[in-house]
């Protein structure tokens, strides 16, 4: 039996239980949040939906941490409220520095045994500040990081051919913000380079430098026209809880900590079953590697905001 936990049910929270049940991947998923009138609501309104024929009958209630003491995974997506206004997500930062220490000591005073993975913004911040609570191991706490940032590229990059988004091969590194980093240098559409499909297509060319400064552009689209995102990075926490749970093997630009720079930052990471197996320090070109450096700038004077306290 796998045993999912849930904390924080918030718009994000509450879309990512529903895509995770249809996933059939847990018989059991707990739920956690301080607002213990609206866990129960969640939790009441995704039991009904188990009465229709293509809904999964799994066990969804209610918990706390001790319920989490034999949980194979932890997805957190707790955080303060976020205003659609709101410049960057690192003005998030002080108000959720505290609450994800206060999870990760919740959560290690009864076990060490799930995987960790933090939605909570700005996650490479969070996800460092989680490393450093206690001596949960390591290997076991990461953040989706920039694999929103690497749906949106591709996704960009195929509006722009009018092709599948999952037609194109690429990435993006660096930061979940402003400072993501795409790494064009290894962009491919079917094994081509662009130039090549350009050619052979006769498709227009692309501007790299207006895709570039699309990617976080549109979350913020999103964000004042709706007053929140949910549904793009629910999907995208689904598929890195599926590949663990499933022991893909896969490769995915997710943030881990990185103690010789004593942060955590996204970089294509080889995950399996018991976490993170191995992190892959790329070749970039040199304008690539000049904005990396100024994601890890960035990243480090965000969790400094921790001793500004």
């Amino acid at each position: 039996m796998m045993k999912l936990g849930i904390i924080g049910i918030g718009k994000v929270g509450s879309q990512f239980l529903t895509d995770i049940q249809y996933m059939n991947l847990f018989s059991k998923i707990v739920v956690i949040d301080s607002n213990a009138q609206l866990a129960e609501g969640e939790v009441l309104d995704h039991h009904h939906a188990q009465g229709l024929s293509r809904t999964n009958h799994i066990d969804i209630c209610v918990g706390t941490y001790n319920d989490l003491s034999d949980a194979d995974v932890v997805v957190v997506t707790a955080s303060v409220p976020m205003d659609p206004d709101i410049p960057d997500r690192t003005a998030l930062t002080k108000g959720n520095i505290s609450l994800i220490e206060d999870i990760m000591h919740q959560l290690y005073r009864v076990t060490t045994k799930p995987l960790v993975i933090f939605v909570s913004n700005p996650v490479d911040a969070m996800t460092y500040i989680a490393t450093q609570a206690n001596d949960y191991p390591n290997e076991k706490i990461m953040g989706t990081g920039t694999l929103l940032e690497t749906a949106r590229f591709k996704t960009l990059i195929a509006d722009h051919y009018d092709i599948d988004p999952k037609s194109v091969e690429g990435f993006v590194i660096g930061e979940h913000g402003q400072h993501a980093v795409p790494v064009w240098s290894k962009v491919t559409i079917a094994g081509m380079s662009l130039e090549e499909f350009e050619k052979l297509s006769d498709k227009p060319r692309i501007n790299k430098e207006a895709i570039s400064q699309q990617i976080d552009k549109v979350s913020f689209d999103v964000l004042k026209n709706k007053g929140w995102t949910n549904v793009a990075i629910s999907k995208t926490t689904v598929n890195l809880v599926k590949s663990l749970v499933l022991n893909e093997k896969s490769v995915m630009p997710i943030t881990s900590l990185q103690e010789q720079d004593q942060i955590a930052i996204s970089l294509p990471t080889l995950t399996h079953q018991n976490g993170i197996n191995q992190v892959f320090d790329i070749t970039l070109d040199e304008a690539e590697q000049q904005h990396f450096e100024g994601a890890k700038n960035y990243i480090k004077a965000t969790i400094n905001i921790k001793n500004q306290r």
